[in-house]
């Protein structure tokens, strides 16, 4: 008979794609001529319909939400930890609409395709929205998970992409 031993799931995860509270990417897409970022550590990598897929959760209020609608393309820019520590910050608390972040930044977009990438990215997924879903009250089961991520009703939606191209430096 065979003995299972418990395993840490951060074992299963590994390179650039990994996802913990450690991570974060920047959620990048564009609008006509214009394109905004955000930073963001939710998401995965799945295989689904018989393809490989990227899941990002991007919620109502944030407006590179109307960036990914109206294009219904991304891409996931995984930027060096060390060199860009200073960027996290910055990115996640100054909105697109207030003012030029990107070029705050200084970064420089570049496209592959229509997509918008950052040429500073170590890592570069590009993907394009097959689904997406708005959470829902109702959906959510755990109670702790309602009042912990939306009691001002500022619910996420998933998206599920299919992974494009993958570039990296």
């Amino acid at each position: 008979m065979h003995q299972f031993q418990p395993l840490d799931i951060t074992m299963f995860q590994t390179g650039p794609l990994q996802h913990d509270m450690n991570s974060w990417m920047l959620i990048t897409a564009a609008k006509g001529d214009k394109v905004n970022t955000m930073t963001a550590s939710w998401g995965g990598v799945a295989f689904l319909w018989n393809k490989y897929c990227v899941i990002i959760y991007v919620r109502e209020s944030r407006y590179t939400k109307e960036f990914l609608d109206a294009s219904d393309e991304f891409s996931l820019n995984y930027m060096d930890v060390k060199k860009y520590h200073g960027l996290k910050k910055y990115m996640g608390s100054v909105s697109g609409r207030d003012e030029d972040k990107i070029k705050g930044a200084r970064l420089n977009v570049n496209y592959d395709d229509s997509i918008p990438y950052f040429d500073e990215a170590a890592t570069v997924v590009l993907g394009k929205v097959l689904y997406k879903q708005t959470f829902e009250e109702e959906g959510i089961i755990d109670v702790n998970i309602k009042d912990e991520f939306y009691k001002d009703g500022n619910y996420h939606t998933m998206y599920i992409a299919e992974v494009a191209k993958v570039m990296a430096r």
